[in-house]
């Protein structure tokens, strides 16, 4: 049997170790431009100096702007190369930190819950007191499997459902969207905001933003969402 958490660590390495690896060929495909322009500059500058009419001598002020031109975009080089270079030691180590999640229990902000081993739990918060407060849980293809009724008083309630639909037929655990729809006086909504309860099974980056999440199965949870450990 397979550790997760070992898989994890493996697959953060490698991300790490890509997202490195692309930002040095990046720096040195541009620092190759660079020099392919500049030593070109500096050739046709020395056949113009070779042929210049010694009685009315090149003015110097352009070529040496130029040099300054190229000696700036070199540095700026450089400088982008250090800072991809720390960004990618700084995301190796969000990584390897969000690697000690998996396996633990987490508390996250947001509607998308996982059903893991016929259970799913979640909250809910009232703003204000309502008339009627309604609970449903929709499936990947927005079928609602699962509706209950929900306080009237404003506060925070817990929200568990065994994953069975209304025939008793045991649903497949994954990713399930918990809603809430609270009304109040007049029909007018009532805010109701949710949280999603899960265990952390892996953990993954995307190598186009960098972003990390948490993934409880199918259900993936940014970083910034999650409220709870334990």
């Amino acid at each position: 049997m397979s550790d997760p958490v070992a898989n994890t660590t493996n697959a953060t390495n490698t991300t790490a170790t890509n997202a490195a690896q692309q930002a040095a060929k990046q720096a040195a495909d541009a620092q190759s431009t660079l020099n392919s322009d500049k030593t070109q500059f500096l050739t046709l500058l020395t056949a113009q100096l070779k042929n210049q009419d010694p009685l009315s001598p090149m003015d110097s002020t352009d070529f040496t702007n130029q040099l300054v031109q190229f000696s700036a975009v070199e540095q700026q080089i450089n400088i982008n190369s250090n800072l991809s270079t720390l960004i990618s030691l700084t995301q190796q180590g969000i990584l390897s930190s969000a690697v000690s999640y998996v396996g633990k229990p987490i508390q996250a902000d947001g509607s998308a819950a996982p059903l893991q081993n016929g259970a799913l739990s979640a909250s809910y918060t009232l703003s204000g007191k309502s008339q009627s407060t309604v609970i449903t849980i929709a499936d990947s293809t927005g079928n609602i499997v699962n509706s209950q009724v929900g306080s009237t008083q404003a506060g925070t309630y817990p929200i568990t459902w065994d994953g069975k639909d209304a025939n008793g037929n045991q649903l497949p655990d994954g990713a399930y969207t918990v809603n809430v729809t609270a009304l109040g006086a007049d029909n007018t909504p009532v805010t109701a905001t949710t949280k999603v309860y899960g265990t952390v099974t892996s953990v993954t980056t995307d190598p186009t933003t960098n972003a990390t999440t948490l993934n409880m199965g199918p259900v993936q949870v940014p970083m910034n969402k999650v409220v709870a450990v334990g």
